[in-house]
């Protein structure tokens, strides 16, 4: 920001409010002013918003055509007009011209996580991403976890999918697995990794036959859970669209298995004349045991 306020100067105007005169309150801009700050200028160009700074909060909020809000930074928006200003939700969310849910989310977000990851999160040393689908859910159930789970990530920061994989792990495991994950979340990243590599290494030397073997029997397996569910879907007083969509999909599924079976089944008999004709040129070629010449 510094340098291309250096290079181009000021493109976008601070956005402030009247407080006691001559003072002004800060709405948008927090990053023009450090810039500037670093660049030794003490003058910026402003817009003064005509009304009150919860009047300007919700403008904030709401307008269009700039740089989209991180997810966070809406929630610490909305948290001022709910706290300083004693907003209630409904009224935030008809100004907003939101649903209520959408302001409840926000709200929540920022006070399920603990105020250190919170923080964490407004420098950028933890992202959004991982404060939203991992450590808040993980701060809900158990807010200890979630903090060092934080500390861990801002000195061994993990990529979206290491973290989505320890994540969803996590929630498979037990309590004794999950405090050794929290304890070591690179290390466990790490093992996962090399159980990965080793796993691709085993289906390598089995080849496309293994791969087929192994989704064979992935299908054998969710055919068993349909075939123990079909009462479930399939029952009396069931209405025709529901019945219908239902059987719609499994005529679907005995086409794609008949698919395969003639394929299969054209495969072998192919694979059976070609061995055949092989067979029987190889004998043409070497005749009766008669006519061949005494060594």
């Amino acid at each position: 920001m510094a340098d291309a306020m250096a290079t181009y100067g000021q493109v976008m105007p601070i956005l402030v409010v009247p407080a006691k005169l001559p003072r002004y309150s800060l709405i948008d801009g927090y990053r023009r002013v450090a810039a500037a700050r670093r660049l030794g200028k003490d003058r910026l160009l402003a817009q003064i918003f005509n009304g009150d700074e919860k009047q300007a909060l919700c403008h904030v909020l709401v307008k269009s055509g700039e740089r989209k809000w991180d997810i966070f930074e809406q929630a610490g928006l909305i948290q001022q007009l709910y706290r300083r200003h004693e907003m209630s939700q409904r009224e935030i969310a008809r100004l907003l011209c939101k649903d209520q849910s959408w302001v409840s989310r926000r709200l929540t977000l920022l006070q399920a996580l603990p105020e250190q990851v919170a923080e964490s999160v407004k420098r950028g040393d933890i992202s959004s991403w991982a404060a939203i689908r991992v450590l808040t859910p993980m701060a809900r159930a158990n807010c200890e976890h979630a903090r060092r789970l934080a500390e861990s990530l801002m000195e061994h920061p993990l990529s979206t999918r290491q973290l989505f994989d320890f994540f969803k792990h996590y929630q498979r495991s037990n309590r004794k697995v999950r405090e050794n994950m929290i304890d070591e979340p690179l290390l466990f990243v790490k093992a996962m990794a090399a159980g990965k590599d080793l796993s691709n290494a085993r289906q390598l030397a089995k080849g496309p036959e293994g791969h087929w073997l192994k989704q064979l029997s992935v299908i054998c397996h969710m055919i068993q859970r349909l075939i123990r569910s079909v009462e479930v879907v399939i029952y009396a007083g069931q209405s025709n669209l529901d019945r219908r969509s239902v059987l719609t999909a499994f005529n679907e599924a005995d086409r794609s298995f008949n698919k395969l079976k003639t394929k299969v089944e054209r495969c072998i008999n192919d694979t059976d004349c070609r061995q055949r004709d092989d067979f029987n040129a190889a004998q043409s070629q070497r005749g009766h045991s008669s006519d061949q010449s005494v060594a």
